[in-house]
């Protein structure tokens, strides 16, 4: 990972370093392609193993089936999936948070201004510190159609308890749709224990996959509540006498024309992980890092922590008083090579700890902090 050792890298939770397996990989099929070419059952089978291979990655990070995973390009699409999936009515409800992501909010304006949907708000406070299942269950009314939620937020990284939710909403027949964008890759996620109906996943942050792969689950009883808004060769079955329908697992949520290359690097990186990295020390890694993250920066005179808890997540966002925070970004990468970011919302600094990491590495960043 030259691009975690050439420079202080702490934002996996934009884009993580990407791997060289993943990159030998995408490599070694385009060489194919390019030398063999893209015609024959051969190239066929050879497409299909690739995506088979991603799929049971996947379904082995999430804890779901194969058949509960379809291969996409990124969370937003698999948040799209979902929400367009819904036959909505004038007057229909969908309850989401004040700390969601774009790709959470886009698609539900998107069908309030085509369908009429009201879209509620659920209040977790200013940095998501205050309980999400009274926050949501007190907007849920007869009309309430979906529920989105992420499983870590993406502004403050506090973690958020999403198994709560679902039952809830299992119990009162609303699905519920998870964002896993700041969660996948960097803590363990049971889709099967949170009750998740839809948990949408992305390979370029936490997991450090290639751009433009992504996935998304769907729980097997939850499958035909929703309907494919877009189908293509992938969504549909092939078998003689049957001119058309779905297949009858989440792959009828894949439209297709993925760069098989971008999908090998994807299965790739999913593998170094599992197998080199091992996923248990991975999670146990980041929480640590975390930890004496939180503990570090709070040292700083005039920092003052959002992030509700240590070692929750990956994610540790703080406002140092007195500074601007998008200048702070760039004297970090300027003047000493140190990469974080900002979020505008909160007009706060976002710090993400990679397994990848080091204390020395954390000390270093407070060290510059300080000099700022």
């Amino acid at each position: 990972m030259p691009a975690a050792t050439s420079r202080l890298y702490f934002n996996a939770g934009t884009f993580g370093p990407l791997m060289s397996s993943a990159l030998q990989a995408i490599q070694e099929r385009l060489q194919d392609e390019y030398i063999h070419g893209r015609l024959g059952m051969a190239t066929w089978d050879a497409i299909r193993a690739i995506h088979s291979n991603a799929r049971s990655r996947v379904a082995y990070l999430l804890n779901a089936d194969e058949s509960e995973i379809a291969l996409t390009g990124n969370t937003g699409e698999g948040m799209n999936i979902i929400s367009y999936g819904i036959n909505w009515q004038p007057g229909d409800e969908v309850i989401t948070t004040n700390h969601e992501h774009y790709n959470a909010l886009g698609p539900l304006y998107q069908i309030r201004d085509r369908y009429g949907v009201t879209i509620r708000f659920a209040d977790l406070g200013a940095v998501g510190e205050r309980p999400v299942l009274k926050a949501i269950a007190d907007l849920v009314t007869a009309r309430t159609r979906l529920i989105v939620l992420s499983h870590v937020l993406w502004t403050t990284g506090a973690l958020v308890n999403v198994s709560e939710v679902c039952y809830m909403g299992r119990e009162h027949g609303i699905p519920v749709l998870v964002d896993g964008a700041q969660s996948a890759g960097a803590i363990p996620v049971d889709v099967k224990a949170l009750g998740a109906d839809y948990y949408a996943i992305p390979m370029q942050k936490w997991l450090c996959g290639p751009d433009g792969t992504g996935a998304l689950y769907v729980r097997r009883e939850a499958q035909n509540a929703i309907k494919s808004t877009y189908v293509g060769y992938p969504s549909m079955k092939h078998e003689e006498g049957v001119d058309w329908a779905l297949n009858e697992s989440a792959q009828q949520f894949e439209m297709g024309g993925r760069q098989p290359a971008a999908i090998a690097g994807q299965a790739a990186a999913l593998q170094w992980l599992k197998e080199f990295v091992g996923y248990t020390w991975l999670f146990e890694r980041i929480a640590t890092l975390s930890t004496y993250a939180y503990a570090a920066l709070k040292t700083i005179p005039g920092l003052v922590m959002l992030t509700p808890k240590e070692g929750d997540s990956g994610l540790l966002s703080f406002r140092l008083e007195g500074h601007d925070e998008d200048k702070v970004v760039q004297q970090l990468h300027d003047e000493y090579n140190i990469y974080i970011r900002n979020i505008p919302s909160l007009k706060c600094l976002r710090v993400s700890t990679g397994f990848y990491n080091t204390e020395e590495e954390i000390d270093t960043l407070v060290k510059a902090l300080r000099e700022i």
